[in-house]
């Protein structure tokens, strides 16, 4: 029979930071220039042709709550409002490098 001493507590799960950056950054201007109707549903597939990522991006900014933001429509169907996603390339868009430090440091 184990004693009580023998039970270790639960490792604690790894939470990976949020990232100040992503390379988006810099081409977050070019990318929410694209045409399309703000109310339009984009898959996440579409969604990461748009911004030149891959579905698993997306997938893993979904999770970790960092990528651009989505509804669930069901359990397994997610969609991206293309208004929605502009809104947050804007929040990413900057006009100098200072302006892009000075950012990183108030969110820090």
């Amino acid at each position: 029979m184990a004693s009580a001493k023998s039970k270790r507590p639960p490792a604690p799960k790894f939470q990976a930071p949020i990232p100040n950056r992503h390379h988006l950054d810099r081409r977050a201007h070019v990318l929410a220039s694209v045409p399309g109707e703000d109310d339009q549903l984009l898959t996440p597939s579409e969604t990461a042709s748009w911004l030149a990522v891959s579905p698993q991006w997306l997938s893993i900014g979904r999770h970790r709550g960092w990528g651009p933001p989505f509804e669930r429509l069901t359990p397994k169907v997610v969609r991206y409002r293309r208004g929605s996603v502009r809104a947050w390339l804007a929040e990413r868009e900057h006009r100098r490098t200072a302006d892009y430090a000075a950012s990183d440091s108030v969110s820090a």
